[in-house]
């Protein structure tokens, strides 16, 4: 009975060492996956989407709005794909509500191409390649290596980043800053959110 219940005890303790590793590999991987790089000036961008409120935006899509609007703005030859479909309790797409906050505020809506039908990260990203392959074609300069700028929050860059390479982009991060209420339970969620992706997607 004693060699059974060290047995026990000897598995539980693997079993949340092996938790603990996880979540410090995660909070690593996320801290390390805001971290940007320079890019040529018409690179296209990827901004995903994030809860619309009555018509406007939550403060975390807001923070990745002003993101791209700094993005377009130093980058006035790139296009930007607005991904983001629309949920039970959204009266417009998340596509929609960053293009008509962008286009307020100055930037050209032909620049901006909305994507509504994803429901996820992965699909944000599939069908925002698809959308690029069609905008600028299959044997365009971008089409040659894919880089790709995705905006999104910084601790979701890590996740949006290797969501985009499993469709064969190559992706740039560029982060928005989370206001300090937001940066616990966003974080906490995100550490399960990867470790989950590094499992099981």
């Amino acid at each position: 009975m004693k060699r059974m219940t060290r047995i026990v005890f000897l598995v539980i303790g693997i079993v949340c060492l092996i938790g603990v590793i996880l979540v410090f590999a995660a909070i690593y991987a996320i801290h390390r996956g805001a971290k940007g790089q320079a890019v040529a000036e018409d690179t296209p961008a990827i901004i995903l989407g994030c809860h619309v409120k009555d018509g406007r935006p939550s403060r975390i899509l807001g923070e990745r709005i002003d993101a791209a609007y700094e993005y377009l703005s130093k980058h006035p030859g790139a296009v930007a794909v607005l991904s983001g479909g629309q949920g039970e309790d959204e009266v417009i797409s998340e596509a929609e509500c960053m293009y008509r906050e962008l286009t307020k505020r100055g930037i050209d809506g032909t620049r901006l191409y909305k994507e509504e039908s994803s429901v996820n990260t992965p699909t944000n990203l599939r069908h925002s390649r698809e959308l690029l392959e069609e905008v600028l074609g299959t044997d365009s300069v971008w089409a040659k290596q894919k880089q790709t700028v995705i905006i999104t929050s910084e601790f979701h860059c890590y996740r949006g980043c290797l969501h985009a390479k499993q469709e064969d982009l190559h992706p740039v991060a560029y982060a928005s800053k989370t206001a300090m209420p937001y940066v616990v339970p966003f974080y906490l969620r995100e550490i399960v959110a990867v470790v989950y992706t590094w499992f099981f997607r």
